[in-house]
C-alpha cells in the first residue's frame, strides 16, 4: 500500500496510527492526528487519491469508516491489522519513522520542542534523535551518500 508507506515516510505515522486512521480524519488535504491538523505532503496527497478511488471501486458499500480496509475489514467496522501492509512489503514500519524523525532533526538543527509537537514524541525521545548532531560518524562527514559516477 503506497499510501501507508508515504504517510509513514513523510509524516512519521506509526503503524498503530494507520490501522487506528478514519476516513473523517481527513479533510481539505490535512490529516488531524492525535488532536494536530498536519498538511499532508504533495506524494502522499498523490497516493491518497489513488487509494481512495481503489477503495471505493473495491468496497463501494462498505460501512467501515477507517481510511484502511481489506476484503476481511470492509464487511465489518474493525481496523486493519497493524501489520498490513507491512509484512507483504518486507518493510518496517518502524526504521521508516525513525529515518524520517533523523532527517527532521537533522534539518531544523536539533529544534527538539519542534520534534515533540510535530511527531508527538517526549522529551526524552526526542533528545535521543537530537543527540545525533553531535555524533563524530556524522560530523566528519562519513556518512555521506557516495555519488554516482559523473555526478557533480
Amino acid at each position: 500500500m503506497a499510501l501507508a508507506v508515504a504517510l509513514v515516510a513523510f509524516h512519521a505515522v506509526t503503524s498503530l496510527q494507520l490501522a487506528a486512521m478514519q476516513l473523517t480524519g481527513i479533510r481539505d488535504g490535512r490529516l488531524t492526528l492525535q488532536g494536530c491538523r498536519l498538511p499532508l505532503a504533495g506524494p502522499v496527497l498523490t497516493r491518497l487519491a489513488a487509494y481512495l478511488d481503489h477503495r471505493a471501486k473495491t468496497w463501494p458499500v462498505t460501512g467501515n469508516t477507517h481510511l484502511f480496509i481489506n476484503r476481511r475489514t470492509a464487511p465489518r467496522t474493525t481496523p486493519v491489522s497493524r501489520n498490513l501492509p507491512w509484512i507483504a512489503a518486507q518493510l518496517k514500519p518502524q526504521a521508516l519513522r525513525e529515518d524520517r524523525i533523523l532527517q527532521e532533526i537533522h534539518t531544523i538543527g536539533g529544534d527538539v520542542r519542534r520534534i515533540c509537537d510535530l511527531f508527538g514524541l517526549s522529551i526524552t525521545a526526542a533528545l535521543r534523535y537530537a543527540n545525533t548532531l553531535e555524533h563524530p560518524d556524522l560530523a566528519d562527514g562519513s556518512n555521506d551518500i557516495p555519488r554516482a559516477h559523473g555526478a557533480s
